[in-house]
């Protein structure tokens, strides 16, 4: 519903003081006794709550978007800074410490970035498929919540990527990182709410397995079946690198779904619906498919390109997907043996940590060498370049 400020019964209390976003305003807002105009009521009476829950959905998706911004103010003032201060005579942009900052900053921001245009593109589908004659507000609702999943996606990974980002800048600064006359200092006072509004980022690393085990059960998704099928697959299953460009890295995303789904169903056949007090393995769960999603978001963003551009004109996103793979791939393995060992023990647990072990194979890349390749790129621009 919609109240205005000067109906009876509501009031605003004074002006909170916040550790960041100081241009925003906060206040607490009071209702008591509101009457309500029956013309602003918003949907229908009784449903409020499927309202309130895509204001948070659209919510979740455009701080996703905010923080991407962010991420691009943050690199560009590190990278500036870097070039201009010198030590032993020497920028210190030349260091190769400082070169690794610099490509995993720039890299978290192309992944967030990739998946991010990937969700607007989920969403501009599905709001374009709205018959606005008939009750446009019940199927703007459907609509949106359609890819509620890969808006707490956007999010989670957004804030957490602006965090890593902006605590690297101000690292890159040195002491001056931490004085106010710095944009740096402010960027990252301003990113820690991000991990807090629009729902806590704990909250919506829950909220992303029990939508996809809830959507299941709704016979929107076919979980059981994929799950049956894996199950014949995992007998003979093979590692075999597909031709073209980024073929290993494919391949990996490909394991890296299996891993999610194999390591999700485990949970499933293990605590059935009692499966919602699992909240450190709904969370391991959760952080297999956002990364999951993010991997195969950039792949296909830097596969696209290089079918567009060619492969040597798109060697600095192929280099960012390659390493970004390459990092997570050890904290999947360590989400899927902790969800496995909280499943099972004993010859049960040997045997599904085997076939674990199996799909994590992965050729080794030198992202040492990457990383430079990819921050000569971002210090020779002065700002992040995700071409």
């Amino acid at each position: 519903f919609i109240v205005e400020r000067g109906y009876p019964g509501v009031s605003v209390g004074p002006e909170e003081k916040k550790m960041g976003i100081k241009g925003s305003s906060t206040c607490p807002l009071n209702l008591d006794q509101v009457p309500v105009p029956v013309g602003n009521v918003l949907g229908e009476i009784g449903k409020g709550h499927q309202i309130a829950f895509n204001i948070l959905n659209i919510g979740r998706y455009k701080l996703g978007i905010g923080t991407i911004g962010a991420c691009k103010w943050a690199i560009e003032e590190a990278v500036v800074y870097a070039n201009q201060r010198q030590q032993f005579q020497t920028p210190i942009s030349r260091f190769p410490l400082i070169q690794k900052k610099i490509a995993d900053m720039a890299i978290r921001t192309f992944i967030s970035e990739s998946l991010t245009y990937r969700t607007g593109a989920y969403l501009e589908e599905s709001v374009n498929k709205i018959d606005l004659t008939g009750f446009a507000a019940k199927a703007s609702a459907k609509a949106i919540e359609e890819h509620a999943m890969e808006y707490s996606i956007a999010k989670v990974f957004g804030s957490e990527a602006l965090d890593f980002v902006a605590d690297e800048g101000v690292q890159i600064h040195g002491g001056y990182g931490y004085i106010a006359e710095y944009p740096i200092e402010q960027i990252y006072r301003d990113s820690r709410i991000n991990r807090i509004f629009e729902g806590t980022n704990e909250i919506n690393r829950l909220l992303i397995p029990s939508t996809l085990f809830k959507r299941a059960m709704q016979g929107r998704l076919p979980l059981m079946a994929k799950l049956q099928s894996l199950q014949k697959e995992l007998i003979s299953f093979s590692n075999e690198r597909p031709e073209g460009v980024l073929g290993e890295e494919r391949r990996m995303v490909e394991a890296a779904k299996k891993i999610a789904l194999f390591t999700g169903g485990t949970m499933v056949e293990r605590f059935g619906p009692k499966l919602e007090s699992q909240q450190e393995l709904l969370e391991n769960l959760s952080n297999l498919i956002i990364t999951v999603y993010a991997m195969d978001s950039a792949l296909l963003r830097a596969r696209k390109n290089a079918e567009k551009i060619g492969e040597e004109a798109a060697s600095h996103q192929i280099n960012m997907v390659q390493v970004f793979i390459r990092d997570v791939w050890g904290q999947m393995e360590k989400w899927g043996k902790e969800i496995l060992i909280g499943c099972h023990e004993g010859d049960e647990l040997r045997t599904r940590l085997t076939i674990l072990k199996k799909m994590l194979r992965a050729d080794p890349v030198n992202t040492i060498q990457l990383k430079r390749k990819i921050a000569e790129e971002i210090i020779k621009e002065e700002k992040y370049n995700s071409l």
